[in-house]
């Protein structure tokens, strides 16, 4: 159940779970099934059934990356590299396979439960992706934790289910067991993923690429701007598909997808030294919140995430609705709040939350748009964000907290590309 892959050379071959091993010597590569062996020697393979030893024949795969894009490029770190990849990132993420796209909304469309399963960063995306999918498609969705899934939902799961599987290396354990739970209760599989061949592209009905290139740092970044692109392709896709979106809202949204690479490129080139400012300012502060409403709670988790898996401070991300709930017993002078706040439907509630903070001596650092004058003068620092479409605004609104994680973690000296602790694909449970 743990991933093996075979590459193949006519200068040797090789074998590891992740294809970065060996990208510098070929791109021909060979996943290995469950169930499988390989021998190998440097001039020959060969691919057994464990069960009765008889040879099976296997297609090879061919990568679509190369070595120098798994190089630094004269970057301090992977991250910092990757986060700036986001731009071209997006660009490849706008040209999903059109076959795909429409079989896949087909079969989330006629199923009658749609669960969205991932784990970490990926699971963000899924929350952030429930969201597009209710606003543009009216399409409930579920989205829950991988190793929680069975527990959880386990025994709703039936022919009736769809259940949408995303895992950057298409390899992440707690994904593959659901899917293959699901799979044995005849649910419809579906993947997004960022890995040809990999073990999702196998087993599931259809699968999306995200086409992110290879990301080397543990820390996600780019990966999880192109999953949101894929998820609100799909949403798009199904709301003109159910008739929930009129001809003139489907081209708004088509042309401001478009927009999106463009828009992360303004921010990047606009944020990265005020980003590492703000890091510098607040490096000494021993816990954060992350608040937002709606569409980006997730951008919150994720923003938390990245500050706590890289630079290890200790943070706190929920709905800003829930402050009163208990998490508000916390805030005392200077405790450093961060609210992602943009003009959008619950921008009225959301100003309540940084009023209530603010009263009780909190240090408000705010996500809000460039012109919105009253919310600047109610937060001690503020990031000035572009106009974008509300649907977007997970997609923007994440990277200047990506920017700010990783500043965090270079003032304290420490690697982002290497978190203690943790690897870039969990392949075990």
């Amino acid at each position: 159940e743990s991933p093996l892959l075979l590459g193949l050379s006519d200068k040797g071959n090789f074998a590891s779970s992740d294809t970065v091993a060996f990208i510098d010597h070929t791109k021909t590569v060979i996943p290995l099934d469950s169930g499988e062996l390989a021998e190998i020697t440097p001039t020959s393979h060969t691919i057994l059934r464990i069960a009765d030893g008889k040879p099976v024949e296997k297609k090879t795969v061919t990568l679509e990356w190369s070595l120098e894009e798994a190089s630094r490029e004269g970057y301090p770190h992977y991250m910092l590299k990757e986060i700036f990849e986001q731009p071209r990132a997006l660009r490849y993420s706008l040209n999903l396979q059109r076959l795909y796209l429409e079989l896949t909304a087909e079969l989330l469309d006629r199923s009658k439960t749609v669960y969205l399963v991932a784990a970490g960063t990926s699971y963000h995306s899924c929350l952030a992706g429930s969201y597009m999918y209710s606003k543009l498609a009216a399409l409930p969705t579920i989205p829950v934790v991988a190793s929680e899934f069975i527990e959880q939902y386990g025994r709703s799961v039936n022919v009736d289910s769809a259940v949408l599987l995303v895992s950057q290396s298409g390899e992440t354990a707690d994904v593959l067991a659901a899917a293959e739970y699901a799979r044995l209760r005849a649910a419809t599989l579906l993947a997004i993923t960022n890995v040809l061949g990999s073990t999702l592209t196998r087993i599931t009905r259809a699968y999306l690429l995200q086409q992110s290139g290879p990301e080397i740092g543990v820390a996600a970044t780019k990966t999880y701007t192109s999953q949101l692109l894929v998820h609100l392709q799909i949403a798009l896709h199904l709301g003109r598909k159910r008739g929930k979106l009129s001809q003139a809202e489907v081209d708004y949204y088509r042309e401001a997808l478009q927009k999106t690479p463009q828009l992360a490129e303004e921010v990047l080139k606009s944020h990265s030294k005020l980003m590492e400012q703000l890091a510098k300012q607040y490096r000494d502060k021993k816990h954060f919140y992350f608040l937002a409403r709606g569409l980006n709670t997730a951008t919150a988790l994720e923003g938390r995430l990245k500050l706590l898996e890289i630079s290890y401070t200790p943070a706190t991300a929920y709905p800003a609705g829930e402050s009163k709930h208990g998490p508000i017993a916390l805030i005392e002078k200077d405790f450093p709040v961060i609210f992602i706040a943009p003009k959008d439907g619950d921008r009225k509630l959301i100003m309540g939350n940084i009023m209530e903070m603010k009263a009780r001596g909190a240090e408000i650092i705010t996500l809000g748009a460039e012109d919105d004058e009253e919310l600047k003068e109610l937060s001690n620092s503020y990031v000035p964000m572009p106009e974008v479409p509300e649907i977007l605004t997970p997609i923007i609104y994440i990277i200047p907290l990506q920017l700010f994680a990783y500043y965090m973690a270079v003032e304290k000296g420490l690697d982002p590309d290497k978190p203690r602790n943790l690897a870039k694909s969990v392949t075990v449970l």
